[in-house]
């Protein structure tokens, strides 16, 4: 334990970690800048030295101390990790710190991040995508694209601080395939609606189903909403809320990592929304109907986890006599259904939730080969030949 005075203390993941005031903001609140180590007199060893330079004749700038300071990857990691931690959601810093962990520490870690260049890292991510010898199990582009994206921010916060780097050429970029988005086909989508519509003691998870069929909400979204959020007079459903499991960042390192379930806002900003929902839909709602504080697919004051609820619309499908189909089919197949009968393509980003109509029109605006042959066969009015076949 620190001295008293000395602001240095034992954090929760083991380190230590020195607090030296640096200023003030426009409130008069203190403005700290955090030193880390692995042990006490580590980061006293550090703090003083940051100090003996913060205060020496100005010859030497803090920003100067900075550009000869031998910092590891790892406590580079951590300071960049302790900075994101305020600006972002909690399941983005579960990942970020995951991604970190995982795929980055063991490889770079216990390295001095003046002597890490170009070539190591692109040679990281390329190992990570292609795999090597040793490591067959190579990683999909998305996910080597997601620790690209890491690195770089934590190259940018380096160059912020004025940390000496060796890196001065772009990074490796994996080429990442837009995986083929499949969906229900119209029979068996009629199939799954007769199920439901047929049967007549449903349990209310089918009207996560129909959400997600007839107003394209993800599966978090779905586990989330409790009646509060459907306004049945108005056919009205808030999307404002999603139930996603994380990855718990309260160690550094376990044998099994640990989840938790987190109610948070939806995936981005543009995913709070209001849809409009079918009248079918809406008065199919009303035999269902419970107390605001209710959630909607389990019929109590308790959720359902993604992970349940994926298993119950997988025996559902089963049931149905319908192949198998990932959850996320259904609000595809809404998105797509939608586009085949001339859909807004503005409403439809919206209703969606997606940040822009690009991101709408590159996964969903393409037309099946009917809606192709019916367009061609437009063409025929402008057939020579056949307009003046019988003319002399």
């Amino acid at each position: 334990m620190g001295k008293r005075g000395e602001n240095i203390r034992k954090r929760g993941d083991g380190r230590w970690e020195a607090r030296i005031i640096t200023g003030y903001d426009s409130e008069q609140r203190a403005v700290y800048h955090s030193i880390y180590g692995k042990t006490y007199s580590e980061v006293k060893k550090k703090k003083n030295l940051w100090l003996e330079h913060q205060f020496a004749e100005k010859t030497m700038q803090p920003q100067d101390y900075k550009s000869q300071i031998q910092i590891t990857f790892e406590e580079l990691c951590t300071e960049w990790l302790e900075l994101k931690r305020m600006q972002i959601k909690e399941s983005s810093y579960a990942h970020y710190v995951h991604l970190v962990r995982k795929h980055l520490l063991p490889e770079l870690g216990t390295k001095y991040f003046s002597s890490i260049t170009t070539d190591e890292l692109n040679q990281l991510l390329q190992a990570k995508l292609w795999g090597t010898q040793e490591r067959q199990n190579n990683l999909a582009p998305k996910t080597v694209s997601d620790i690209r994206t890491v690195l770089i921010q934590i190259l940018t916060h380096a160059k912020n601080q004025k940390y000496p780097s060796a890196v001065t050429e772009k990074l490796f970029f994996p080429k990442i395939k837009q995986p083929s988005i499949r969906i229900l086909s119209k029979e068996e989508q009629q199939i799954l609606e007769d199920y439901i519509f047929q049967e007549p003691k449903q349990s209310p998870f089918v009207i996560g189903i129909l959400l997600a069929l007839y107003g394209g909400l993800r599966i978090g979204e779905i586990c989330s909403l409790k009646w509060l959020d459907i306004h049945l007079d108005s056919g009205l459903v808030h999307v404002n809320k999603t139930l996603i499991r994380i990855q718990e960042t309260c160690t550094e390192q376990e044998d099994t990592p640990k989840t938790k379930l987190l109610l948070a806002e939806p995936k981005t900003e543009n995913s709070t929304r209001i849809i409009p929902l079918p009248g079918f839909i809406t008065e199919y709602l009303k035999n269902f109907k419970q107390c605001p504080d209710i959630y909607v697919i389990t019929g109590t004051a308790f959720w359902m986890e993604p992970r349940t609820c994926l298993d119950r619309y997988k025996q559902i499908l089963k049931k149905a006599g319908i192949d198998d189909y990932n959850f996320h089919a259904l609000r595809h197949t809404f998105a797509t259904r939608c586009v085949e009968t001339g859909f807004d393509v503005k409403s439809l980003s919206e209703i969606l939730g997606h940040a822009n109509v690009n991101i709408t029109l590159q996964r969903y605006v393409h037309p099946s080969i009917e809606s192709k042959r019916m367009q061609m066969d437009k063409l025929e009015s402008l057939f020579v030949r056949g307009q003046n076949k019988g003319q002399k």
